[in-house]
């Protein structure tokens, strides 16, 4: 292993991890937090839109339009995420199941209190990307999406 190679992997294995803060139905943006390493006391906040794939982050280095390692650990937060819910091994059916029981859920909560649950909000933007995540390879059963609604 070369000094380079030893000092990368170093810097990526310190690195602190991302804490969820939010999910957003209606946007399909998660967001989550991390400390920053180089400012006491400021915390970084790096959304990701499951829809079309982009980052955002609040740090120095994105305030001075160059990449973070944000940007890539919240690609992998977000996959986690989906891994941790379980979607990714659901089938389809499980999938719409899970899916309408989320909306439905939020759209409830939202109505009668103002607010639906963080669990439901991120289950809800978990099956949506995976249901366009098999619409997209193909591996979804054409009767399944001609029926949901699920992912528009």
């Amino acid at each position: 292993m070369s000094a380079a190679t030893a000092a990368t992997a170093t810097a990526t294995t310190a690195r602190p991890a991302l804490r969820f803060v939010s999910a957003d139905t209606t946007t399909g943006i998660v967001a989550y937090a991390v400390a920053s390493q180089h400012d006491a006391g400021r915390t970084n906040i790096i959304s990701f839109d499951t829809i079309s794939g982009d980052t955002f982050c609040t740090c120095r280095a994105s305030e001075c339009h160059r990449t973070c390692w944000h940007e890539a650990a919240v690609v992998e937060a977000w996959a986690a995420e989906l891994t941790t819910i379980g979607v990714v091994w659901l089938t389809d059916a499980q999938l719409l199941r899970l899916g309408r029981k989320s909306a439905t859920c939020v759209a409830t909560y939202t109505t009668r209190v103002g607010r639906s649950l963080a669990s439901d909000r991120l289950a809800l933007l978990a099956a949506r990307a995976e249901y366009r995540r098999r619409v997209r390879l193909g591996l979804i059963e054409r009767a399944v999406q001609i029926a949901v609604p699920l992912a528009a």
